[in-house]
């Protein structure tokens, strides 16, 4: 009997076939753009921002734009976006589904019917025609008409005179006249900004129905977003979405360092607890070299230039010297508390790189004057959290 396993093994193994491999897949256009895609997340990951039109990311950049251009390609990304850098689709705004109801017993209808209030108007003679509705049912009629409703999304036809006002918000957020707190019901009146799920949204006109049953304010609105749609949402509904995930738009243009500098007054009385330190890398490796904002936040009780004189020989300080860029005195506060608060501040944002075997953890990237408004915060007694889309620090109170 042939034995078949080891007569293919001689046909598989014959020498002439060695050089027979299986045709290669064509590379794609999809393909291509999933990984020119998967380049730019790993930008982003690593430098907290997307690539802008510069010599060094000119090629990204084009790439980033070429995808935002088409619908088609930001859909194929889609699947592939788990840093949440693509334009979210304009989605119809569901408001709050009726209660469920459930269906009555037979003895339950036949009471329903005694007691209708028709059959209490025609005990009453009224003089109503066959075809007149009672002013109750028109009543109830308008109500369900209004609560089968639902607020939507559309294109805004006068955008253009809200867009001035959207240019000084981003603006604003960029040199920290404005800031973003975490969202409060105060903040949202007529004439107020908001950010809903990453989008920028002015609260234009409030048709204010009075208080509802439950206490609460409520009527139909005129919201404008920046991405030039427009929406009649119920105001109770955009509250609702914007206490889960957020913020209201403070001008903060009238305040003063005056609290920070306060809170800097030495007395006697006051203890120096330590040196809170921002370093900035020297190194000349290239994967280093090119990242923009990046800083190391430390501490130490003895002076920063002994702490760094051996930094080109130590992993901590990417095996690079280092330049100084801002020390503070701490005084009267537990330092490595402080400093715990900045790294766990900052962790979204860590510099995630191996260095001569080692993974530094005090290196983050984010933009310095971040990192000043971050450091007054903690020392005024501010809670707060870090918003890497915006770059931005968010008071929580």
């Amino acid at each position: 009997m042939i034995n078949w396993k080891k007569e293919l093994e001689i046909i598989f193994n014959d020498p002439l076939l060695a050089d027979v491999t299986a045709p290669r897949k064509r590379t794609t256009s999809s393909d291509r753009l999933i990984v020119g895609f998967q380049e730019i997340l790993a930008f982003y990951e690593a430098n907290g921002r997307l690539p802008e039109d510069t010599p060094e990311e000119v090629s990204l950049f084009h790439k980033w734009v070429g995808i935002l251009k088409s619908e088609k390609k930001i859909e194929r990304c889609r699947p592939f976006d788990d840093l949440g850098i693509l334009p979210q689709p304009v989605q119809t705004v569901e408001e709050p589904q009726h209660e469920y109801h459930r269906e009555l017993t037979e003895e339950e209808q036949l009471e329903a019917i005694l007691n209708d209030p028709l059959l209490a108007d025609i005990e009453a003679g009224n003089d109503l025609g066959l075809f007149d509705i009672p002013e109750y049912m028109r009543q109830r009629l308008e109500a369900r008409k209004e609560a089968d409703y639902v607020g939507k999304r559309r294109p805004c036809e006068d955008f253009d005179k809200y867009t001035d006002g959207f240019k000084e918000i981003q603006q604003g957020l960029k040199t920290g006249k404005y800031k973003l707190v975490k969202f409060s019901i105060k903040c949202l009146k007529v004439g107020s900004y908001f950010v809903d799920d990453g989008m920028i949204g002015y609260l234009a006109a409030f048709d204010d129905e009075g208080v509802n049953r439950h206490g609460d304010r409520d009527g139909r609105t005129k919201v404008i977003y920046e991405n030039g749609a427009e929406s009649d949402i119920k105001y109770k509904t955009i509250a609702k979405n914007l206490s889960v995930t957020g913020y209201s738009v403070i001008d903060y243009s009238d305040m003063t360092d005056e609290e920070f500098e306060q809170c800097f007054t030495i007395t006697d009385k006051d203890i120096e607890s330590g040196t809170i330190y921002v370093l900035r890398s020297k190194s000349t490796r290239p994967e280093i070299a090119v990242l923009k904002d990046l800083y190391k936040i430390g501490f130490t009780v003895t002076s920063v230039e002994s702490r760094i004189a051996n930094a080109k020989n130590e992993p901590t300080y990417l095996c690079a010297d280092v330049e100084i860029v801002v020390t503070w005195k701490v005084y009267n506060v537990k330092s490595s508390t402080f400093e715990a608060l900045i790294h766990k501040l900052f962790a979204p944002v860590q510099l995630q790189l191996t260095v001569d075997g080692h993974r530094p953890k005090e290196w983050f990237i984010v933009p310095f004057k971040v990192i000043e408004e971050a450091v007054k915060a903690i020392i005024s007694g501010k809670l707060i959290e870090y918003n890497p889309q915006f770059q931005q620090i968010i008071y929580l109170s």
